[in-house]
C-alpha cells in the first residue's frame, strides 16, 4: 500500500483536545522545560498542534467545499448560510466572514517559536527507552515539515489577501504591531525558495519511517505547492502585465510533478474513487484532509425529504450546462437552450459521466443505502423539492463527495470516512495545460514535450470518463479550457479562487442559472443575480488588525 500522499486522517484522530499549554503555572507541571524534553505529549504534540490549523477551515467545521455556493458552482440552499454572505455584499473589514488572517498567523507563529527553540530539545534524558531511536529520526522531519507547513500557511494568505507581512521571527506584541505588507512577488519568492530547500529532506513516502504516519508533509506534497504558488503568480491577478518568465515556471513545475508521477506511485484514478470510504489510499491524492467516521456532511447534503437532509450545496444550472456530450462535445446550454419538457426529452441522456457523478437530478435514486433510497422528485410539489422548507433553490442536489451510503435516520444511523482533496494528481494536468498554452502561445506547442491538450486529454480519457479529445487554440481553448477545469475540478474549492486570480468575477460570479421544474415537468432556466465588485478579489484586512498595526493598509475597495 502507497503512503507518499499527504493525508490528516491520522492526525485527526490523535491530535489532543487542547494544546500544549507553555503558559504554565505552578498548577501544571507541563513547563516549557518540561514540554522541550518531551516527546510524545510534548514535541511531537506542538508539531501536530500546526497541522491543525490545517483543519481551521472557512465557515462550519464540518462544511468541506461551501465556497461553492459563493461561485457559479451552486447555491446553498438556507438563506442563513453564511456563504451567502460572500455573494449578498454581507462581508465588510468589520466581517471578514473566514478566520485565515488569524490561523494562517497563529500557525507561523508557532512554526517559528519552534524552529528557534530547536536547540533546547533535549531527548537525551530517554536514551535508553526503545522508542528513543524511532523519537529522533522523527526530531529530525520536524522541522522540515514546519518549514513545509509555514510555506502552505503564506500561500493561503497571499491568494487571500494579496501581499501580507513576510515574518520568520518570533515577534513581541509590540513588533508584531508595527509591521507592514511584504509584496506578493516576495512572499511567492519565499515559498518557492522554502519548497525548494526542504523537499529534498522529506521522504516521498512514511512507509518506512517511524509509525509509517500517513499524516504528514512529502516530498511530493512541497513539489505540488510549489507549482501550484507558481502557477497563481503567473495569473492575471498576480500578473497583469503578463511576465511570460511567469508561466513558463509554472510550466516547468508542474512538468516536473507529471514527469516523476510513476516513480512516485502516483497515478489517474478513476473519477468516482476519488472521494468514499477509501478516498485516503486513492493513488491520484496528493495532499488530503481527513475525517473520521462522520455522517455530518450528508446531513447537510442530502436532499430535503430524505430523513435528516438540509439540502445544502445545491449544484446551478450554470454548472449543469458545462458538461459535454460524449457524441460531439457540445454543451448542455448550447444543445437545449431554452425550455425543456422533460416528459419528452431528457437532455441529461449521453452527458459527460462526471456529470451524473457530481449531480443528483429529478427521478435519481439517492441516497445509494437501502434504508434511505427512492427516486428523488425535485418537480414542486414533489418529495424533495419546493414548497418544502430548504429545498433546493437550483433544482438539482449535491452528490460528489457526499456518501450515499451513510443511513442518516434518527435510528440505526451509520458513519463513514471522509478525505477532502487539497492537491491531486488530476489538478496539475490542467495547471499544466493553463501554464503552456500561455507560456507558449498555442495548447499545440510541444516545447515543453507535452502540449496542453494532450495534457487535457489524458484526463478525459479516464476509463470511466472517455470524453472527446480537446483539438482547439486560441480564445476558443481558453473558453473550454475555463470549462474543463470547472467540469473536472467541481466542489473541490478551485473556483472560487480560479476566477479571482483570472480576474473574471464580473463574468462568471455577478449571477447564476438556477432551473426550476413545474408539476407537469416543464424545465425553465431563471437568472439569480448576485454582487460582485472587482475589489472582492482579495479579502478585506480584518478591520481589527487595521487597529492594533497602524502600519497595515488596507486592500483596496475596502
Amino acid at each position: 500500500m502507497k503512503l507518499h500522499r499527504i493525508c490528516l486522517f491520522i492526525l485527526a484522530c490523535v491530535i489532543p483536545a487542547s494544546c500544549v499549554d507553555l503558559n504554565y503555572s505552578e498548577a501544571t507541571t507541563r513547563d516549557e522545560e518540561w514540554t522541550y524534553t518531551y516527546f510524545e505529549d510534548g514535541i511531537k504534540n506542538m508539531v501536530f498542534d500546526v497541522y491543525a490549523q490545517v483543519y481551521n477551515n472557512e465557515l462550519e467545521s464540518n462544511s468541506a467545499y461551501f465556497l461553492a455556493g459563493a461561485t457559479d458552482e451552486a447555491q446553498y440552499a438556507l438563506e442563513s448560510g453564511a456563504v451567502n454572505n460572500y455573494v449578498n455584499g454581507g462581508w465588510s473589514a468589520a466581517n471578514p466572514l473566514d478566520r485565515t488572517w488569524t490561523k494562517c498567523y497563529t500557525a507561523i507563529a508557532d512554526i517559528c517559536m519552534y524552529l528557534e527553540k530547536l536547540d533546547q530539545m533535549d531527548l537525551t534524558d530517554w536514551q535508553y527507552n526503545s522508542s528513543y531511536p524511532d523519537w529522533n529520526q522523527q526530531m529530525e522531519l520536524f522541522p522540515y515539515e514546519l518549514r513545509f507547513l509555514r510555506a502552505y500557511f503564506y500561500f493561503e494568505l497571499l491568494r487571500t489577501y494579496g501581499d501580507v507581512p513576510l515574518v520568520t521571527t518570533t515577534l513581541t506584541n509590540a513588533q508584531a504591531n508595527t509591521i507592514t505588507r511584504t509584496p506578493a512577488d516576495e512572499i511567492v519568492k519565499f515559498i518557492v525558495d522554502e519548497l525548494d530547500a526542504v523537499a529534498p529532506y522529506l521522504p516521498v513516502s512514511y512507509l518506512t519511517e517511524y509509525g509509517s504516519e500517513i499524516g504528514r508533509a512529502t516530498r511530493i506534497a512541497a513539489f505540488a505547492l510549489k507549482a501550484r504558488t507558481l502557477l497563481y503568480a503567473a495569473s492575471p491577478l498576480f500578473n497583469p502585465t503578463n511576465d511570460q518568465t511567469k508561466w513558463v515556471k509554472a510550466a516547468e513545475a508542474c512538468k516536473y510533478i507529471l514527469d516523476n508521477a510513476d516513480m512516485w506511485g502516483l497515478k489517474l484514478s478513476s473519477y468516482g474513487s476519488l472521494w468514499g470510504h477509501d478516498a485516503f489510499f486513492n493513488p491520484e491524492l496528493i495532499f488530503g484532509l481527513g475525517r473520521g467516521d462522520s455522517n455530518s456532511f450528508e446531513m447537510a447534503n442530502y436532499p430535503v425529504g430524505v430523513e435528516n437532509g438540509s439540502s445544502g450545496n445545491c449544484p446551478s444550472q450554470t454548472l449543469v450546462d458545462m458538461y459535454e456530450y460524449q457524441d460531439n462535445g457540445q454543451t448542455f446550454g448550447q444543445r437545449y437552450p431554452g425550455n425543456i419538457d422533460l416528459a419528452k426529452v431528457d437532455p441529461y441522456e449521453g452527458l459527460d459521466p462526471r456529470f451524473a457523478l457530481t449531480v443528483v437530478k429529478n427521478g435519481d435514486e439517492w441516497p445509494s443505502n437501502g434504508a434511505q433510497k427512492k427516486a428523488i422528485e425535485i418537480f414542486v410539489g414533489g418529495f424533495n423539492a419546493a414548497p418544502k422548507y430548504g429545498a433546493t433553490p437550483t433544482g438539482y442536489y449535491l452528490k460528489k463527495f457526499v456518501d450515499g451510503s451513510c443511513v442518516t435516520t434518527t435510528d440505526n444511523q451509520t458513519r463513514r470516512r471522509h478525505t477532502w482533496i487539497l492537491f491531486r494528481l488530476g489538478e496539475f494536468y490542467l495547471d499544466y495545460a493553463e501554464a503552456v498554452f500561455n507560456a507558449t502561445g498555442s495548447a499545440n506547442d510541444a516545447t515543453f514535450g507535452l502540449t496542453a491538450n494532450e495534457a487535457i486529454n489524458k484526463l478525459r480519457k479516464r476509463s470511466d470518463i472517455q470524453m472527446p479529445e480537446f483539438t482547439e487554440d486560441g480564445s476558443a481553448w481558453v473558453e473550454r479550457y475555463e470549462r474543463e477545469r470547472m467540469v473536472e475540478l467541481a466542489f473541490e474549492n478551485h473556483r472560487f479562487w480560479d476566477v479571482r486570480r483570472w480576474n473574471k468575477g464580473a463574468q462568471y460570479f455577478k449571477s447564476i442559472q438556477v432551473a426550476n421544474i413545474s408539476s407537469s415537468l416543464q424545465l425553465t432556466r431563471s437568472t439569480v443575480s448576485r454582487q460582485w465588485d472587482d475589489k472582492f478579489n482579495f479579502y478585506p484586512i480584518p478591520q481589527t488588525e487595521l487597529k492594533k498595526n497602524p502600519n497595515l493598509t488596507q486592500n483596496k475597495g475596502w
